[in-house]
């Protein structure tokens, strides 16, 4: 597998969980092919267009989340790549003073075409899960950072420039 293949399979990747975390549709959108098969059980099964649009009325109900991708295994077939991504994801339920935990993985394929690669089938596999209560008054009161947002008002659109 050549290093840069295997970077822009994972470069895919991470748009599309910045995207979810930023509330970004057209970064989210910008990590898959417009003819992409999206895969989520009962959640969603569709095209990219209709996925991007359960994903950010999903994900607007959340005050905050984390995608944090870990380990990426690939396999490579000429212009495609199969894919397995451990993802750790937390969600902040701000009105219900309750954080939900995930941890599973993504899975797919992906594909290159005009020397870029983007995601053309995608699909996620839950391994564990929990709900539990949390004080959020800490983080809510302090002021010593500049709070993440939901938007591209978010501080790191400073040095990452919105893509799609």
């Amino acid at each position: 597998m050549i290093a840069d293949d295997a970077e822009g399979v994972r470069q895919a990747i991470y748009r599309y969980a910045r995207g979810v975390d930023r509330l970004d549709a057209a970064l989210i959108a910008s990590a898959f092919w417009p003819d992409a098969r999206v895969s989520l059980g009962t959640i969603y099964e569709g095209g990219p267009e209709g996925f991007v649009a359960v994903a950010m009325g999903f994900m607007g109900m959340f005050a905050a989340t984390r995608h944090d991708v870990g380990n990426v295994a690939l396999v490579q077939d000429g212009d495609s790549i199969g894919y397995e991504a451990y993802v750790r994801t937390w969600h902040w339920q701000e009105a219900a003073a309750s954080e939900l935990e995930v941890l599973g993985r993504y899975i797919g394929r992906a594909e290159k075409r005009g020397g870029e690669w983007r995601l053309a089938e995608h699909g996620e596999l839950m391994d564990w899960g929990v709900e539990r209560p949390v004080d959020a008054g800490w983080f809510t009161a302090n002021g010593e950072l500049e709070k993440g947002r939901r938007s591209r008002e978010d501080g790191s659109y400073r040095w990452l420039p919105a893509r799609g």
